[in-house]
């Protein structure tokens, strides 16, 4: 038997749903329609249908104020969720532009 060097795996890549710039999953907030509404899952891990958001403020303003959000996760925004999401960004992007 001959031995094989193990090949290293591709990073998954993932596309900010506001400026559409690919990068890898974990350098991107995935935010899950879920049955209690839409959260922001740091984690990347919750059940349910996701959509990314890189870390700039623009991006999230993006996101939420187009719809960019609703149509990639086929869920309406409710206020209550939107705040949620505008709170989790305001302390998480860390003022990047």
């Amino acid at each position: 038997m001959t031995a094989t060097k193990a090949q290293a795996r591709p990073l998954p890549q993932r596309t900010c749903v506001a400026c559409r710039t690919t990068t890898n999953k974990r350098g991107l907030i995935r935010i899950v329609r879920t049955a209690d509404g839409i959260v922001a899952d740091p984690t990347g891990k919750l059940a349910g249908r996701g959509a990314y958001v890189c870390g700039q403020s623009a991006c999230w303003e993006e996101a939420l104020a187009r719809g960019r959000l609703e149509h990639s996760l086929k869920a309406r925004l409710t206020a209550k969720d939107a705040d949620a999401l505008r709170a989790y960004a305001a302390a998480h992007s860390g003022g990047n532009q």
